[in-house]
């Protein structure tokens, strides 16, 4: 059932957890059709993590707000880029793709182009021009690496032996992190990142994702009273300097705050580095877990058992609320609205601290 498929396309234009997530199913595809030409359709901003990434051939980078603005502009405008994508799907001439996409205006795109196998996933109704689908209300119970494997039994898969996440360093970033480390004295310390941002794909409610910056501060003072070898790396983007800055002052030197001045990249090099990730839920947690990095999460809203660390670990360890029993909330991509926000308020310090401290005692 599976034979015959030499040129394939994966489609995911979310985030970086969410790109993350799908690179058990690229090692699969890439076990099971061993000589296929596999392509990966994604955003401009994760595009960099499928860099060196052995199971794929080439990325396609597809910007949905570019298509926005165009069509915002000029229907002459849209069209031209419409017909500009339409081209390259067909110059490389697809049998089959791999939506993961939610959506039904890509895979519109692709059966106009002529993709005559189109799996992926119905919700709600908008895998209308896939050929083969599964029928999912959301993703639920289950982790999202589990959703996106099924969607391959729609072609014969039905087994897998790697389900970790993945990505590829280049031996210059290896090369490049062991410079920054001894160039500003850190090769003895013992690295914590911190990680105060995350859930950029909320937009303006990503706050609700984030605990307090100011508890990442509390812990941080406590662990450097505590381990004379400490020291912090803080991550994030240019957005969230705000965030991130009172960090950093209350750390005094302590710390190198790495938030908006390094490419992704290069974080992730660093962050390989470390012994320990305190992190929100978010794009940093699944960098770190794919590096194989020891981390502690917090979770609020968001189920981390669709989408926390994967595949479950004693180095990854997630912190949610005591007693609060709304959470978790998300559900169907949406967070109901909410005036307390309990399940990040009530999440303890020393707490938080305690499973650190066991986590940079784990070997």
């Amino acid at each position: 059932m599976n034979k015959g498929y030499d040129k394939i396309l994966v489609v995911n234009t979310f985030g970086i957890g969410d790109l993350l997530f799908s690179t058990p199913l690229l090692k699969t595809l890439r076990s099971n059709f061993p000589t296929a030409k596999i392509d990966y359709m994604c955003n401009a901003r994760t595009q960099c993590l499928l860099r060196n990434n052995k199971n794929i051939n080439n990325v396609i980078v597809f910007e949905k707000d570019e298509f926005r603005s165009a069509l915002k502009n000029s229907g002459i405008e849209f069209g031209k880029k419409i017909i500009g994508f339409m081209k390259e799907i067909k110059r490389n001439r697809y049998n089959l793709v791999v939506d993961l996409s939610l959506g039904h205006q890509i895979s519109l795109l692709l059966k106009t182009a002529g993709i005559k196998k189109r799996i992926g996933f119905n919700y709600r109704g908008r895998g209308r021009f896939l050929t083969d689908k599964l029928d999912i209300p959301g993703f639920y119970d289950r982790h999202v690496v589990e959703h996106y494997l099924d969607i391959l039994a729609l072609v014969g898969i039905k087994t897998f032996d790697d389900k970790n996440l993945e990505v590829t360093l280049s031996g210059e970033l290896e090369r490049w992190s062991q410079d920054f480390l001894s160039e500003n004295n850190l090769l003895t310390k013992e690295l914590i990142g911190l990680a105060p941002g995350g859930g950029k794909s909320w937009g303006n409610n990503a706050v609700y994702r984030r605990w307090d910056p100011a508890n990442f501060a509390r812990v941080a003072l406590k662990l450097l009273g505590k381990r004379s070898r400490a020291f912090f790396l803080i991550f994030g983007s240019q957005e969230e300097s705000n965030i991130c800055k009172p960090i950093e002052t209350a750390l005094g030197g302590n710390v190198i705050n790495l938030c908006g001045r390094l490419e992704l990249p290069r974080s992730i090099a660093l962050i390989k580095r470390c012994n320990l990730i305190l992190c929100n839920d978010g794009g940093i947690l699944h960098i770190a877990v794919s590096q194989k990095v020891k981390t502690v999460s917090i979770f609020g809203p968001v189920d981390s058992n669709v989408y926390g660390p994967y595949p479950p670990s004693d180095r990854d360890k997630v912190v949610t609320a005591d007693g609060v029993n709304c959470r978790p909330c998300y559900r169907n991509f949406k967070h109901k609205a909410c005036e307390t926000h309990d399940c990040l308020k009530k999440i303890d310090s020393d707490k938080v601290l305690k499973i650190v401290e066991d986590g940079l005692s784990l070997r």
